[in-house]
């Protein structure tokens, strides 16, 4: 008399990992053939089979791996997702179910760092070019430098002449009192001019092309 009873083994008793492993091995298919026709990493398959669903991405990716590796097995998808479901809420109670897994959008946004990199150079590209447009564009348009070293501001003397020295910038022409002065490379001038008993106005300006002009005005007092 036989002490022991056979039982067999409904599909549906099984887990998800024992159903999966148990097609694959009837119908005598190795995993790294599965894996390059499904175009699946064999690492997720092998995690399918062993029931190591930590291992899978979270959310609507690792359900993905489940439907193509059952429906190539020619398992019925709809019950095999809903033990999986069953089983990650026993095995996983507290597990975040994302829509994408965390390692996804990390890989997409690593992917998407070198066009947001390109956007940020360009963008600086062009913040630069504007910066200094509007540098020549100030420096064409405002009033050129203008310093006065002699005379002083009323100035009281007794002398009848005495020397206008300063400086202005090397493109910017001078006039003093009307008449053109000469500047050196450097922007350095100076002119004598005459004096009369009283008060004398000294006007200094320079000008450049597209600029307004910058004018200085000195007035001597010439005392006998």
């Amino acid at each position: 008399m036989n002490l022991f009873k056979s039982n067999k083994i409904y599909l549906d008793s099984e887990t998800v990992s024992e159903q999966l492993r148990s097609r694959r091995q009837e119908k005598k298919l190795k995993l790294s053939q599965i894996a390059k026709k499904l175009n699946i990493n064999e690492k997720y398959l092998i995690a399918l089979e062993k029931g190591e669903y930590e291992k899978l991405p979270h959310g609507v990716y690792g359900k993905n791996f489940l439907r193509e590796y059952a429906l190539f097995l020619g398992l019925d998808y709809k019950k095999l997702a809903a033990d999986f479901e069953a089983e990650i809420n026993v095995l996983e109670p507290k597990r975040n179910k994302e829509i994408f897994s965390k390692q996804v959008v990390k890989k997409r946004y690593l992917l998407a760092m070198p066009k947001i990199l390109k956007n940020v150079i360009i963008f600086l590209i062009i913040c630069v070019c504007f910066i200094y447009l509007g540098y020549r564009v100030n420096k064409i348009i405002s009033p050129p430098l203008l310093i006065i070293n002699s005379p002083a501001a009323n100035l009281t003397t007794s002398q009848t002449s005495l020397e206008v020295s300063g400086h202005t910038e090397a493109e910017a022409s001078l006039i003093i009192n009307g008449q053109t002065v000469l500047t050196d490379k450097n922007g350095d001038f100076s002119q004598t001019i005459s004096l009369k008993n009283g008060i004398n106005i000294i006007t200094i300006t320079a000008n450049k092309k597209h600029s307004r002009g910058n004018t200085v005005v000195r007035q001597i007092l010439v005392k006998e």
